[in-house]
């Protein structure tokens, strides 16, 4: 059960799920598809690269039966994404918004920490 009175920061937010980071227990939170999966970071890395490993195109240009979803799985994340065409593009959004705005974070973090050394 994960914690949710934890203080959590959001990180990115779209129409199909958000992206929060817990400070306290070091984790990176993902709501999607009305499922929620505490990640570490690691994890949330290996998962986007799993996401964005898909082939889309091939995906949704093949007549064959097995084409209509794709089965999503890594190592440290307690869940296994079953998805849709449309469900991966979501979740491909989703991931990639939260995965520029955390180098962002960083970036700005490096900036300031420069400028105040």
């Amino acid at each position: 059960m994960i914690d949710t009175a934890t203080h959590l920061a959001e990180i990115y937010t779209s129409e199909a799920g958000a992206v929060y980071q817990c400070d306290r227990r070091n984790r990176i939170m993902l709501d999607f598809a009305g499922q929620r999966s505490l990640l570490k970071i690691e994890a949330f890395l290996r998962l986007k690269h799993a996401v964005d490993s898909i082939n889309l195109d091939e995906m949704a240009s093949s007549p064959a039966r097995a084409a209509d979803f794709d089965i999503v799985t890594v190592c440290g994340c307690d869940r296994c994404y079953v998805l849709t065409l449309p469900e991966l593009c979501s979740l491909k959004e989703l991931l990639a918004g939260a995965r520029f705005m955390l180098e962002l974070n960083s970036m700005l973090h490096e900036c300031l920490h420069a400028e105040l050394v």
